[in-house]
């Protein structure tokens, strides 16, 4: 199998980048929702941390799963796009998450 040319490899990275910050953007959007509901409900235990650690997950896995997939189908641009971009964002939500219990 011969790997696919520079700029094919480029073009994805930059459409799965957009995707992957449409989806980040959504995840925070997500939290701080749930964390401004939080403060109207003190009584409660906030939810807040457990959407973070959702997104956690979820990040993560799309890290995995598309990165080490696109990495195994010789695309190592968009695979490196896709293990640092939602590497980075778990990371950010699991210190929210943290941050928040």
């Amino acid at each position: 199998m011969s790997e696919p040319s520079t700029l094919r490899q480029v073009a994805v990275a930059v459409l799965l980048f957009v995707v992957d910050l449409a989806m980040i953007a959504w995840l925070v959007w997500s939290y701080g929702w749930t964390g401004w509901a939080d403060n109207w409900d003190p009584v409660n235990a906030p939810e807040a941390p457990r959407i973070a650690w959702r997104a956690v997950w979820i990040l993560a896995g799309g890290a995995v799963v598309t990165g080490v997939g696109l990495f195994v189908l010789r695309w190592r641009i968009p695979g490196a796009v896709q293990v640092s971009i939602l590497g980075i964002g778990a990371i950010l939500f699991a210190y929210l998450a943290v941050r928040g219990e």
